[in-house]
């Protein structure tokens, strides 16, 4: 990992690395604030880790280009992976009740991010109780909606953990204004199926059928979603994609059909 401070003339003089970067929906004036705070740039290679469970809470950081997964590692030392970030996307923020990080975040692939102390984010929204109102609700919208997220996914078959977990990926584009039809998947079979609560040979699986009836295009881990509306009823449940191979013509316009 290659940390690279950020000197304070630099910020007056050159494009600050950070911007444009943070989330859309955080506050402008605080958008603005927290960047100021930024102290420095990090790049790790896919693999490296940023943070593990249990150190001390002491920065936020912000996904420039690349990802990161977060690892949970269970009392029997199992671990799973619950959730994934992106460029655009705030890291750490579960470490603020309990003031120690709550999982490791792992690259994805070679990253670069922006690290805030938190000691001076405290410093900038002190001096203003709105900003501070502002960051604490964000970061509890955040929590809420990934622990929605995990609840939505326990309860659902494997056809539709894959077709939420396509579309979401394509909404979180779509609101960052990139492309959305067309992605690459920064994590393995088996980091989705860690995810998901499927086995890799099932990812793989799904996948192929998604490929076979003409929805989605699979190039390793290029993915091009070509027809939204049978992944959306697949994911409400309206029809189930079968199990067994799919090649035969009829087979595939009968479940078209159906979607």
């Amino acid at each position: 990992m290659k940390r690279h401070p950020i000197p304070a003339h630099f910020r007056s003089h050159h494009p600050h690395p950070c911007d444009g970067n943070l989330p859309a929906d955080l506050n402008a004036v605080l958008r603005q604030r927290v960047t100021e705070a930024a102290e420095a740039t990090l790049e790790l290679s896919r693999g490296e880790t940023l943070v593990h469970s249990g150190m001390p809470f002491k920065h936020l950081y912000l996904v420039v280009s690349g990802g990161f997964k977060a690892v949970e590692i269970g009392e029997d030392g199992q671990s799973q992976i619950v959730s994934f970030h992106y460029a655009r996307e705030l890291m750490g923020l579960s470490g603020f009740a309990q003031q120690r990080y709550t999982t490791d975040l792992i690259a994805l692939a070679p990253s670069l991010i922006c690290e805030f102390s938190m000691a001076a984010v405290e410093s900038i929204v002190g001096a203003d109780r709105s900003l501070l109102n502002h960051l604490l609700t964000y970061a509890s919208e955040s929590l809420a909606r990934a622990e929605h997220d995990q609840f939505r996914l326990g309860s659902m078959s494997a056809t539709q953990k894959i077709a939420s977990f396509l579309l979401h990926r394509q909404e979180q584009l779509r609101q960052a204004g990139e492309k959305c039809d067309q992605f690459e998947l920064l994590m393995t079979r088996e980091e989705l199926g860690s995810y998901l609560g499927l086995s890799m040979e099932t990812i793989s699986r799904l996948l192929s059928h998604l490929q076979e009836l003409g929805v989605v295009r699979v190039d390793k881990r290029l993915i091009e979603i070509l027809s939204e509306d049978p992944l959306r009823a697949w994911l409400d449940g309206a029809v189930t994609l079968p199990t067994s191979s799919c090649h035969k013509p009829a087979a595939k316009r009968a479940a078209l059909k159906l979607a």
